[in-house]
């Protein structure tokens, strides 16, 4: 988590490895961050401090303190700033980089009453169980070869939410080439979304957007709208033919 201010009064900082002026700890950073973590635990206790660019980030390993950070103390922690990335898909107003406000607790609201309902999730109890099957039968099909379940899971869970939002809205042929479609969309935002970005590091540097991802992401989202939009027609005209049925979440989301 960043920290913009933590130290009031005489409260010292935790303790943490030193960086080199300016970069901080950035260029010691190593690709399992996991693992690196683990190791400076280990070694500056249960949580520590990691100058990041002109970002100050505390890191928290004990159980303890998570529980303190995420439950007991969420609305002082809630806040963060979004990625670059983040801003150019969202504005960096959507449910998971929105400052904690009535704005953010009103989209939770509605994210828990309309999608993670008994009755939605009994409804949708089917679609979930053929995406897993589906998954079951492709590890099923690869027995004796490498698989990367990290992205198996990925991909199951997004055609779980492909299949929940879409599923009646447009016809199954069609359906699944802009699931297909929308599915590279989603993987390529994924990854510029990951990749770390100078200008999250230091701000004053975003506007020559040095790295091109910002660049790259605006590239990207015509085309993940035009997906959407096509969607959002379908279901409109299906709104428009139909009487009286229940509503999905995406109309609830409409409105």
């Amino acid at each position: 988590m960043d920290i913009q201010e933590i130290k009031k009064g005489t409260t010292p900082y935790p303790p943490g490895p030193w960086g080199l002026p300016i970069l901080g700890y950035l260029p010691f950073l190593q690709l399992n961050l996991h693992q690196q973590f683990a190791e400076l635990a280990r070694k500056y206790g249960p949580i520590y401090k990691l100058q990041l660019g002109s970002k100050l980030s505390i890191v928290i390993s004990s159980p303890a303190l998570i529980k303190e950070v995420v439950r007991d103390q969420d609305m002082i922690f809630a806040n963060r700033d979004p990625p670059v990335a983040a801003v150019v898909v969202t504005g960096g107003v959507d449910i998971a980089w929105s400052p904690y406000g009535s704005y953010w607790r009103d989209m939770r609201k509605l994210f828990v009453r309309e999608m993670l309902s008994n009755n939605n999730l009994q409804a949708t109890c089917v679609l979930r169980k053929e995406e897993v099957a589906k998954a079951v039968r492709d590890v099923n099909m690869k027995i004796g070869k490498p698989i990367e379940i990290g992205e198996l899971v990925f991909l199951t869970e997004l055609n779980v939410i492909l299949s929940v939002l879409w599923g009646g809205t447009i016809d199954e042929q069609k359906r699944d080439k802009l699931g297909a479609q929308f599915r590279d969309k989603v993987l390529k935002l994924v990854d510029l979304l990951g990749k770390p970005n100078v200008s999250d590091f230091f701000p004053v540097l975003a506007k020559f957007d040095v790295q091109g991802i910002e660049k790259e992401t605006r590239a990207l989202m015509p085309s993940v709208e035009e997906i959407l939009d096509t969607v959002i027609d379908e279901r409109t005209k299906m709104m428009a033919s139909e009487s009286e049925r229940e509503r999905t979440f995406w109309e609830f989301f409409w409105s």
